[in-house]
């Protein structure tokens, strides 16, 4: 049952990426300004949908990919595989939101005085190497290794990161709760944009012939 309605999923990938980014799109357009940042804040929404939804992605790659590893499975390897880089690859555009982000809050592109931009940036590096040794190598015990590592790594690093100026929780600080709601359903539509792109790039290219 699940693997069919993946297939199904699959299938319709081109309709489904251009209805959520259509419905993003949308929902940042008409998302509430903030008192303080005014209209900037909607890069707020953007910036905070994509860190987590990679974070999410991370999360779930990391047993998987242990699973992976240790079973030696094709599935559980492909999986794996797909879910690591499709939180890097969302990582990395992350990375050029933050850039925007920061210019239009803080007037400069990268603040690297900030504990989080550093780190945004060093894991932005090395994923872009992880992503081009995994494809020289070209093995898939190997990238459950590498991208499991990776994910282990950055998601114990997240807790300890220290703030110099950028706030804990600027949404989740507001006492609005349009704002509130708007940036849940930005999250939402980031996550089923982030399993998107994880499905497309896991599902093998034989479904498309079923």
């Amino acid at each position: 049952m699940l693997a069919h309605l993946l297939t199904k999923i699959y299938r319709w990938r081109l309709a489904l990426a251009a209805g959520l980014t259509a419905l993003l799109l949308a929902l940042l357009w008409i998302s509430p300004a903030e008192s303080t940042l005014g209209q900037t804040v909607k890069l707020v929404y953007l910036h905070g949908a994509l860190v987590r939804t990679a974070i999410v992605l991370l999360v779930l790659s990391l047993p998987v990919n242990l699973v992976g590893l240790i079973s030696g499975r094709a599935g559980w390897l492909a999986w794996g595989r797909a879910l690591a880089m499709a939180a890097l690859f969302i990582w990395l555009g992350h990375t050029l939101v933050s850039m925007i982000t920061t210019y239009a809050t803080w007037g400069v592109f990268i603040a690297w005085f900030e504990p989080r931009t550093r780190f945004t940036f060093n894991l932005a590096f090395v994923a872009v190497l992880v992503l081009a040794v995994d494809w020289l190598m070209n093995n898939r015990r190997f990238s459950a290794l590498a991208f499991g590592g990776l994910a282990a790594a950055a998601l114990a690093l997240l807790p300890s990161l220290g703030f110099v100026q950028h706030p804990l929780d600027p949404i989740g600080q507001s006492t609005s709760g349009s704002i509130h709601l708007f940036y849940t359903a930005i999250l939402v539509v980031s996550l089923g944009l982030g399993g998107l792109l994880a499905l497309w790039l896991g599902q093998p290219d034989s479904t498309e012939a079923q």
